[in-house]
């Protein structure tokens, strides 16, 4: 077993492609992060791309756009973890974080941990869903509209707002950039819902996998909430992507938040795993 890496996106798409679409809800932002990759060189400028190969058979695969987390793929074989491991902290020594499937995210932390001396800790634990036909609410009002570039103040200020309230790291410069690259990507789309002519919700499209694409981030502003905004919002695009000839939509939501978890599923989103966000730390 082996772990081969790629310094060009689409090479390693060609030899990875394949596995990762056994499992394409799964993996959805692997495979979603590949395409930005391709399609959006600007977005990263500094990543990994580690595919694990036994008998000239993919079995694992990882990445990784610095500084965010490490990215795990599905895989059956245990020796995987150790192979990715091992490779990247050759190339790295450091690594923020991991994100996979529950129980390789938690293997892979206790090999890293081992390896490096740094305590780990579970960030934040997570559920991907899936929708492939939408049940939208009723009775709310509202309609869709796509962002246009006028937007970008309101966008950068509700991102911001939206990765406090996720629990992720904030930070308003990087916000802005976000809001800026979206009219400069091919893989976002932001959307607002519309009710008398004020923005109540934002929702975002983006990493189109081979037959679907990821949704989020979903943001309503706190004094907007509860009205059923963000239910209306988040099945409206989804619609909008079924529309456009995606298979399946997908989403990952925080399970220490019921009430994201129980809406997403009264719209048509049906649980495909749990995967955690473990964070790494070095001893003191």
């Amino acid at each position: 077993m082996h772990v081969e890496t790629y310094s060009l996106p689409h090479a390693w798409y060609r030899r990875t492609a394949a596995y990762l679409a056994r499992l394409e809800a799964e993996n959805n932002l692997m495979l979603g992060l590949a395409y930005i990759l391709m399609h959006d060189p600007g977005a990263f400028s500094e990543y990994y791309l580690g595919t694990v190969v036994e008998d000239e058979q993919v079995v694992g695969a990882a990445v990784m756009t610095v500084p965010y987390n490490l990215v795990l793929s599905h895989t059956e074989h245990p020796d995987a973890l150790d192979a990715l491991a091992a490779n990247v902290y050759r190339t790295f020594r450091t690594l923020p974080g991991v994100n996979g499937r529950k129980e390789n995210a938690a293997a892979f932390a206790r090999i890293w941990s081992e390896r490096t001396g740094h305590r780990h800790e579970l960030e934040m634990a997570q559920r991907i869903y899936e929708l492939r036909e939408v049940r939208p609410p009723e009775g709310v009002p509202g309609t869709l509209r796509t962002a246009v570039p006028s937007d970008i103040d309101m966008m950068a200020e509700w991102q911001y707002a939206f990765a406090i309230d996720a629990h992720m790291e904030a930070d308003r410069e990087r916000s802005r950039i976000w809001a800026e690259r979206v009219f400069q990507a091919t893989s976002r789309r932001i959307y607002f819902w519309m009710v008398d002519g004020q923005a109540v919700c934002m929702v975002g499209t983006t990493g189109p996998t081979p037959r679907g694409i990821r949704i989020g981030p979903v943001y309503t502003p706190a004094e907007q909430r509860r009205k059923g905004y963000g239910s209306a919002c988040t099945a409206a695009v989804s619609q909008a992507m079924l529309d456009e000839g995606k298979a399946a939509c997908f989403l990952y939501t925080d399970l220490a938040n019921p009430t994201s978890n129980k809406i997403y599923q009264e719209i048509g989103y049906t649980p495909v795993c749990d995967a955690d966000i473990i964070r790494f730390y070095p001893r003191v």
